[in-house]
């Protein structure tokens, strides 16, 4: 018999076992290609500001996912080979020699790689313009261009010569593992221990300490702690993560069994037992699955948190569709027409001064740094005249009341430690004092300040009229009024926003379109959305084949224990009992671990980004809501794989 009909007849009499890997290999190749793909697509790189940004993330991602890919294929290639001990022992009894055996398998791993590549791409190339209108879509908030059909050789060529050079890599890695094995040792494989691993009651504590440091470092409140933590963060999880699955759990497993009432216990017993004596092999693998996870779970949900907060986002930092300063009497009129001609109406339009104030203060540090001289100026703000700007804005920010001899502090960038500097702080004027007893972190009203007071208004008109309160400058000169304006449909009409552009840039002192700011955050965090899906779905599928590999190889190895506890009474309903039991934490603790990593990470993400972006007092519980929904569909891919292995696992046992 040809070796290539071997091949091919074994791919067949093994195609249960080879399709979880058939399906998760043509995905990869599918991501692969649509990545490059996407890459060439000119319609899609013109219709980005950025287009270096929009190719360097894509090449980014993309090789991330490629060493993982990598590394996955070669595992699991390694898994199916030492699966298969006895095959390849019979071929070696036969007279095949380990180059031969190796030449087979490295045949068998071309004919399925090559027919995962061809179906990878075909589908790649089907699904190409729907990926593009989907990545142009959460990207962008309007494009009105036309994607069409398209097949790119360069992405195809490019995408063949990755996964061959990957499929050669795993062939030489194949014929490494033949070369280890003995004849004797293939006919006894089965029969083999592992070596009972009894784990440590230090090292289970020390695994404990290190990721409970990291968590504790990560869910620091002060983002400059969280920031020059990250690293250590890092390091501390890892390294306990995999403490815990090599020396930890194997203590919690031999803690388990001296519990003798429960130990002995239905199908607990022969469960347990046989988790236990494998964790000197799935430890590893496990570690590496739960850091995986965390990574996968961690890069969607921030990527979900922050897409689902671009509008909220872009009105609590620019308050309104659109703003500017100066010359009203000249561009008014060319706005109105240009409003009328996009058939477009102007909803709430406000024009105010724009005052400010140069109060006698101590001068605030923050460490070394000096926050807030003695000479900084603050826009300033009546009750009446701050309220009315906020009951315009589409921000959440709420109207105040202020009490007499009481101001508020407002700052963008407004962290627990200046809040602490500024409560108290007395502000001098020429013949009053006023001190600040609340802050709030906004910038919707700065209007080209940097912190703003909001005053009495008994308080601002004495001000006003005593002169400490300006609307001009040293030289008499008028501070430019500032104008709100907002109207239908801000955020979808991109020639509206150009045109607007178009007559404000270099005619007033400044100004600001919510439009801009919302297509930019678009761009970036729908792309990130867009590659972190692909990323988390392949890390997902692959993480979980993983297992379903490993498993699969353990099974081959338990056969004849599964038989000789049926000869001894066990029926095919406790059998299928002890599979689950057995099989249930092999895919439940590197799931909820990584998910607890994840929840860390999150809250360190919330700590640096996302409470400067989501304006509630507990900003942790909206990021984790969010998350939440990542989680679940994560927690439901598992599920899948579980219930797969567990069907196949029983197949092989029987």
């Amino acid at each position: 018999m040809k070796i290539t009909t071997l091949a091919i007849r074994n791919i067949k009499q093994n195609f249960k076992k080879y399709i979880m890997y058939f399906f998760s290999l043509s995905f990869s190749v599918f991501t692969a290609y649509s990545f490059l793909a996407l890459m060439q697509n000119e319609l899609v790189i013109m219709a980005f500001t950025s287009d270096v940004r929009y190719k360097s993330m894509l090449m980014g991602f993309g090789i991330i996912i490629m060493v993982f890919v990598m590394f996955f294929l070669i595992s699991s290639n390694n898994s199916f080979i030492k699966a298969r001990k006895k095959e390849i022992s019979i071929y070696a009894l036969f007279g095949m020699t380990n180059g031969k055996i190796g030449k087979l398998l490295f045949l068998e791993t071309i004919i399925v790689g090559f027919a995962a590549l061809v179906i990878g791409i075909g589908v790649g190339i089907f699904f190409s313009k729907l990926l593009a209108m989907i990545l142009l879509d959460i990207s962008l908030a309007s494009f009105t261009g036309n994607i069409t059909f398209s097949i790119d050789p360069k992405a195809i060529y490019i995408t063949a010569i990755l996964f061959i050079s990957i499929f050669s890599v795993m062939g030489l890695s194949g014929l490494r593992v033949i070369n280890k094995f003995e004849l004797v040792d293939l006919f006894k494989a089965d029969k083999v221990s592992e070596g009972k691993s009894a784990g440590s009651s230090i090292l289970l504590l020390l695994s404990l300490l290190l990721m409970g440091t990291g968590y504790y470092l990560a869910s620091s409140g002060e983002s400059h702690v969280v920031v020059y933590a990250l690293i250590p963060v890092l390091i501390l999880v890892i390294v306990g993560t995999y403490l815990f699955f090599r020396s930890g759990l194997p203590k919690v497993l031999n803690l388990i069994k001296r519990n003798k009432s429960n130990y002995y216990k239905s199908v607990n017993l022969i469960a347990t037992s046989s988790f236990a004596h494998r964790m000197k092999s799935i430890g590893s693998v496990m570690a590496t699955i739960t850091v995986l996870s965390a990574v996968a779970t961690t890069a969607i949900a921030t990527g979900f948190t922050l897409y689902k907060n671009i509008e909220k986002n872009t009105y609590d930092t620019i308050g309104y569709d659109m703003y500017f300063y100066g010359g009203q009497e000249e561009l008014l009129d060319k706005m109105y027409n240009i409003f009328e001609n996009h058939h477009t109406e102007i909803t709430e339009e406000y024009t105010t001064d724009r005052y400010q104030a140069t109060p006698e203060l101590k001068t605030v540090k923050l460490g070394d740094t000096e926050f807030i001289s003695s000479e900084a100026y603050f826009r300033v703000y009546s009750e009446s005249g701050y309220n009315k700007l906020i009951s315009l804005s589409k921000s959440t920010l709420k109207p105040v009341r202020i009490n007499h001899g009481e101001a508020m502090y407002e700052y963008p960038y407004l962290t627990e430690d200046i809040e602490n500097k500024m409560i108290g702080q007395l502000l001098t004027f020429s013949d009053q004092k006023i001190s600040i007893t609340s802050t709030l972190r906004s910038g919707i009203v700065s209007f080209g300040a940097i912190q703003t007071l909001v005053l009495n208004e008994d308080d601002f008109a004495a001000l006003l009229k005593n002169g400490d309160i300006l609307a001009t400058n040293k030289s008499g000169e008028a501070y430019d009024k500032v104008t709100v304006l907002n109207y239908e449909n801000p955020l979808q009409s991109a020639e509206l926003n150009r045109e607007l552009t178009q007559i404000l840039s270099g005619n007033v002192g400044s100004y600001r379109i919510a439009y801009s700011h919302y297509n930019e955050s678009l761009e970036t965090y729908g792309l990130v959305v867009f590659i972190g899906f692909f990323m988390s779905s392949v890390f997902m599928l692959m993480t979980a084949s993983l297992l379903y590999f490993k498993q699969l190889m353990v099974a081959e190895e338990e056969r004849h224990q599964y038989r000789m506890l049926r000869k001894i009474g066990m029926d095919s309903q406790l059998e299928q009992r002890v599979i689950a039991k057995r099989l249930f934490p092999v895919f439940v603790i590197p799931l909820l671990l990584g998910i607890i990593h994840s929840m860390f990470a999150m809250k360190a993400a919330d700590t640096i980004v996302f409470s400067n972006m989501i304006p509630v007092e507990n900003s942790y519980f909206t990021v984790l809501a969010f998350s939440a929904v990542m989680y679940t569909a994560y927690g439901i891919v598992y599920g899948i794989f579980y219930f797969i292995t567990k069907r196949q696992y029983a197949k092989i046992v029987r």
